[in-house]
């Protein structure tokens, strides 16, 4: 597994363990491939993540997530991307990212 793959599916393991979060969307990319091909992409459900080439550039993190019914959307949202940069920040510390999360849904 690629440095980026663990790097997405720790980020999406903190995002999954945020209260609140039901869970990561997939998206309808994601859905298509996995029905033409029967298998799945390298990167998490409803989590993008871009790294530009040049240093110190900023980090571009999507994040898609579907929130429990009792949750505060913006509550939910603001933790997840609590979360988000401080996964980053233990791994990457020299880093800084720009983080989007959307509530795609509630359960």
């Amino acid at each position: 597994m690629s440095q980026h793959a663990v790097l997405s599916e720790d980020l999406a393991a903190a995002v999954r363990d945020v209260p609140g979060v039901a869970f990561l969307t997939p998206g309808i990319t994601r859905r298509l491939r996995s029905a033409l091909t029967g298998s799945e992409s390298a990167s998490p459900a409803g989590l993008r993540v871009s790294r530009p080439a040049e240093p110190g550039a900023l980090w571009r993190i999507d994040v898609r997530i579907v929130i429990s019914a009792e949750a505060r959307a913006v509550d939910v949202a603001r933790a997840a991307s609590a979360a988000v940069t401080a996964r980053l920040t233990e791994t990457h510390p020299a880093d800084t990212a720009r983080v989007t999360v959307t509530v795609t849904g509630v359960v």
